[in-house]
Parts: structure tokens; sequence; C-alpha cells
């Protein structure tokens, strides 16, 4: 625990110092700030992460990929809960309107789940009776489309399995889905979808999908650790997830230290949400 706290801390220096401070930010850096500091409460973070989300905003207005606009929807809504701005919820609406005003998706299982994830995300704070029932239908389109039992997704554009990151988008948009719905296909689909991705080879290099799949690791443990979500779902026997994720995210570590401050933002948000489990 005390050198995942101290990669943390490091973490939040790096970001500090090289984006925060130089007038710029990521959707990754400026997460990772605002749960480091939800986490710690430590009070010279306060001023970094208002830096951090006075960039997000103006950042976000001008984001031009569907992906991008997605990562910093996702960053303005988990920002709402604690900025008492109404910047932010506008900001957001803006978002979340341009996204979906791209619905049906060309690009599905990238751009199409990427949006549907945040969409799904924001409407906590962002017109859920309009917002919720479209984006349910865009998943299942996209999902729909791809899925083959048994077998995980299928990208029909390529002829080809989804790769290990589609797989774990995939997921990640479909427990949103739950969270939001309380519908169990779409959990029990996304664990289904969790244990096709583990037997496809991962992205090696790309550090941002292992962070990806032990967020949506994290995800599958606390629901598993829900008695009354275990006798109401069909669930995988013995799964383990929680150690799962701990096991990716160690093996992460090392590079996470060497990586991109982007990229290190991902382990550190990944890191904080096994840690919250225990």
């Amino acid at each position: 625990m005390q050198d995942s706290s101290a990669d943390l801390d490091a973490i939040a220096a790096r970001i500090v110092d090289e984006q925060v401070r130089d007038g710029t930010t990521s959707p990754a850096a400026a997460a990772f700030l605002l749960r480091h500091y939800a986490a710690t409460g430590r009070d010279d973070l306060r001023e970094p992460l208002g830096l951090a989300l006075a960039h997000a905003l103006a950042l976000a207005a001008d984001e031009a990929s569907v992906r991008g606009r997605a990562g910093w929807l996702m960053l303005l809504v988990d920002a709402a809960a604690i900025a008492d701005d109404d910047r932010v919820v506008e900001a957001a609406r803006a978002l979340a309107g341009a996204l979906r005003g791209e619905w049906p998706s060309a690009d599905g299982l990238r751009d199409g789940i990427a949006s549907v994830d945040a969409c799904l995300h924001a409407s906590t704070i962002v017109d859920a009776e309009e917002i919720v029932p479209a984006a349910i239908d865009e998943l299942e389109r996209v999902v729909g489309a791809a899925y083959r039992p048994g077998a995980g997704l299928l990208d029909a554009a390529f002829g080809r399995q989804a790769t290990f990151g589609e797989h774990v988008r995939a997921a990640s948009a479909l427990l949103t889905a739950f969270d939001v719905t309380g519908r169990l296909p779409y959990s029990m689909l996304a664990e289904e979808l969790m244990q096709t991705a583990r037997r496809l080879p991962a992205s090696g290099e790309d550090i941002a999908a292992e962070c990806a799949a032990a967020r949506a690791l994290c995800r599958l443990a606390a629901l598993h650790d829900d008695a009354d979500y275990c006798k109401a779902a069909t669930i995988a026997s013995g799964a383990d997830y929680r150690a799962d994720a701990a096991r990716m995210l160690a093996a992460q570590a090392p590079r996470a230290r060497t990586a991109s401050t982007a990229d290190a933002a991902l382990f550190g948000v990944a890191q904080h949400e096994l840690m919250s489990l225990r």
C-alpha cells in the first residue's frame, strides 16, 4: 500500500509540473487529480485541480474527436459532484448533445461505445429522460450487431473478432448501462465480454487498454461483493476480479512510472478504483 501511495503522489506531482502549470491538461490527468484530491484531501492539490478544471472547460469546447469529447464529458460529470460551477454542467450538457447528435455511429465499437458510456454517465446531471433511452438504443444497436454468443464481439466492418480494448470498452458501457437502468442482462453480458477479453491478446504496449480493463474488473468485483446481486444474476463461479485487477495493475506499475503523463494518470485512476474496494 505504501508503494502504491508513493506512486500516486508521484503521478500527482508530474501532472502538476507538466500539465497544470504550463496551461493545459488532459481528461486523464484532470480525472486523476480529481480522484487523488477526493481520496487524500490534500490542500496543496486544491489549486492545481481548480486550474485543471478551468483548462478542461476551455479545451473540451474545441475537442474534435468523439473519444476525446467522451473523455471530457466523463471528467466534467465527476467534477460536477464537487465543483459549484454552473459552467461545468452546461459544458457537460453541450458535450452530451454533440455526442448524441452523431448516433448512429459509423464506428460503433470505438466511437459509438465510448460516447454511449459517457452519455449514460452524464445522465446523473444532464437530461436523463432524453439521453438515457437514446444511449440505450445506440448501445443495443452496436452490441447487438457485434455480439456472437460464446465468441464475444465481431467487428463486421473488418471481418474480425473485436480487439481486447474493444471488448473492454463495450463491457464498461454495459456496466454503466446497468448502473443507470438496473437491468441484469447488461452487467451479465459485461462479465461475459470481460471473460472473452481475457482470452484475447492484450494490447501489449497499450497501457491505456490495460488500465481500462482493470477498472472494469474492479466494477465487476464490486458487484460480486453484493450478495443481493449475486443471488439475482448469473455470475462466473470462482471469479476473483479484485485479484485479477490487482495483478494487472502490479504488472503495469513499472511502465506507469516512465509512461507519458496521460498514461500514468490512467494508471493512477485505476489504482484508486482498486484501492477503493479494500
